[in-house]
């Protein structure tokens, strides 16, 4: 188990910790929370040992290997597949030894090596690490792409995988889906339930922390409380501590009405039945959390301006897209005030692109666009994180325009979470967390009508997460966003759109169903690139080519773990007789090289069977 007793530990004569103990038994799972700048990284390295703490001891068992997620890597030129089965440092260390023993022609070394990099599991080691690449959102023929290749996100997800492909006993993620869509996420969720080692967690999204932990540490005050069960038993927990401590609290009440005027208005609604049942649910739990989110350092509202257009915005018969790219045809869709609207949707299906067509960013290739007369737009990307200037302070941001006064800039600050002196700092000296506020804050304060949101909870900590999940409940212009932030979809979304094949439609069922359909990969399949404005008969043409491809993909697939099978026992079979070394003994030079020879042509011919077989089973 892990033990960290009576730490004491800081930078600069300014303590992180003061007298932090707690112990993580073998094989648990523990999410770490808390906000932004309380230590959450800082214990992962004082578990791994980068930091040493100024008093008491960190205690770690010396044979555990630990696998940790890690958010920068050195430029590599390594192909994608070879990266991620580098994470196992030992097989590869064990195939060098093989490479050495094989030059020297050491063939009794060769054999026993053999042996050792089959118990490694050497021969499915690329097929592991295929199917963890497709699991986060690759496709097969990115695996052969250098690492450089990739962009910063997509590097992120590699480094996840070559994380999860490492054997470990005790496993850190820092922000493991912070780059991660919903599919990936729900993905991940599920490979972690099946990891047999230790992990520790830290993570903003509460519903992936209910789904992968059974204890949570929250990090407070410079010290930590340990809780039993998810994210929500912590919240319960904590809140129950709160009341007892005889905490007041408001604002449940507003919030309140808010869900159950949802409930009523949709109550006798069939279509809307598992979105009511969902604001049920919601209500019933509302008591048990309001207290804990009431003490939340920010404070800020969404204000909508007091008139809107019905519609606000339309779009009719539009392809949008890049150029001479199209991604999106034939969309015609209406936004009205209230609308709380989800777009659900694989990676680069156009989920983004639609967003940005509507938020004016990017030109309809055909089609019309019209915003009614009082729609403003307030819209939010993550590059726009990047827009900000560097050398201002978030002060200076807000009154750049001139329109508020000293006081009135430093109240709506704080309402963000910045306060004193902190609201002169220059934007380079920011957290991601901290930029995505100060955007989040100027987009809002000019009372846009409509909220268009691409991922907006990426960097905020969870009180900020709760927070951003309140105003938009009670705000009352038009909301459509992306997010792989399940919690903020259950309790913002009133309706979902499914963005796939070229095309949106809306979908029927509520987040439940369509992770189920994404965890069953049943209609939802890697986004590939179709030919638009197609008639019905080339459609139903290509759907019977697709089926065809489909059923041959899986004979072909059935043969090859068929012959794989044969393959390693084949192997197996050699391998014993190599390992024998009575047998050896009888066994001349001529023969023996035989030997090696045909194991050498098996070993191959398995390695490419592999490598066709993780192909067409990211195409299945």
């Amino acid at each position: 188990m892990i033990q960290l007793n009576h730490i004491w530990f800081g930078f600069d004569e300014e303590f992180l910790f003061e007298d932090l103990s707690f112990v993580i038994h073998t094989g648990h799972r523990v999410g770490v929370i808390g906000r932004n700048g309380i230590g959450k990284s800082t214990i992962f390295n004082l578990i791994r040992h980068v930091y040493i703490p100024n008093e008491g001891e960190v205690v770690v068992p010396e044979r555990w290997r630990i696998a940790w997620l890690r958010q920068d890597m050195p430029e590599s030129d390594r192909p994608a597949l070879s990266f991620v089965v580098d994470g196992n440092r030992e097989l590869r260390k064990v195939e060098k030894q093989i490479r050495d023993a094989e030059a020297r022609d050491d063939m009794h070394a060769y054999a026993d090596l053999f042996d050792t990099y089959g118990a490694l599991g050497g021969f499915q080691a690329e097929a592991q690490a295929g199917m963890i690449l497709a699991g986060l959102g690759f496709s097969a023929d990115e695996f052969h792409k250098p690492y450089s290749a990739f962009s910063g996100g997509w590097r992120i997800r590699l480094n996840l995988a070559q994380t999860l492909s490492q054997p470990s006993e005790l496993m850190l993620l820092d922000e493991p889906t912070n780059h991660l869509d919903l599919e990936a996420t729900v993905w991940l969720q599920k490979w972690l339930s099946r990891y047999q080692g230790t992990m520790l967690c830290v993570s903003h999204d509460r519903e992936f922390l209910d789904q992968t932990v059974d204890e949570v540490l929250h990090l407070e005050r410079k010290n930590g409380v340990m809780y039993q069960g998810g994210y929500s038993s912590y919240e319960r927990q904590a809140a129950e501590r709160l009341e007892y401590e005889g905490k007041v609290f408001e604002q449940q009440e507003k919030e309140r009405k808010r869900v159950q005027a949802f409930i009523d208005r949709f109550r006798t609604y069939s279509s809307k039945a598992k979105q009511v049942q969902s604001r049920v649910k919601m209500l019933e739990k509302m008591s048990a959390t309001a207290p804990l989110r009431a003490l939340s350092p920010y404070k800020f509202s969404i204000e909508a301006p007091g008139k809107m257009d019905r519609p606000m915005l339309s779009i009719d018969d539009a392809s949008l897209g890049y150029g001479e790219h199209v991604v999106l045809t034939n969309v015609t869709e209406r936004i009205y005030p209230g609308d709380r609207i989800a777009l659900l949707g694989l990676n680069g299906a156009g989920k983004s692109t639609f967003l940005k067509s509507l938020a004016g960013e990017l030109d309809l290739l055909d089609g019309s666009r019209q915003n009614g007369m009082h729609t403003t737009i307030g819209y939010f990307a993550q590059h726009q994180l990047e827009l900000l200037d560097e050398t201002m302070c978030a002060y200076d941001h807000v009154i750049a325009d001139g329109s508020v006064l000293t006081q009135q800039a430093r109240n709506f600050l704080g309402y963000w979470g910045f306060h004193g002196d902190d609201i002169f700092r220059p934007v380079s000296s920011f957290s991601g967390g901290e930029k995505a506020r100060l955007v989040l804050a100027l987009i809002t304060r000019h009372k846009p009508s409509l909220l268009v949101l691409d991922e907006p909870t990426n960097h905020l900590d969870l009180e900020m997460r709760e927070a951003l999940t309140s105003a938009l409940n009670q705000y009352e212009g038009a909301v459509l966003m992306v997010a792989h932030d399940q919690q903020l979809l259950r309790e913002c979304a009133d309706e979902f759109w499914l963005v796939r094949d070229g095309a949106i439609t809306h979908f029927m069922g509520d987040l439940d169903d369509y992770e189920a359909l994404v965890a069953r990969s049943v209609e939802v399949d890697s986004p590939k690139r179709r030919s638009v404005n197609r008639s019905r008969k080339e459609l139903r043409r290509e759907r019977a080519i697709e089926r065809e491809s489909r059923r041959e993909n899986d004979r072909r697939r059935n043969e090859l773990e068929e012959s794989i099978h044969q393959l390693q026992r084949e192997l197996n079979e050699l391998s014993d007789l190599l390992a024998d070394s009575e047998a050896l003994g009888k066994i001349d030079n001529n023969e023996l090289q035989t030997i090696f020879a045909k194991y050498g042509r098996r070993r191959k011919k398995l390695e490419v069977m592999e490598e066709e077989w993780v192909a067409l089973s990211s195409d299945a």
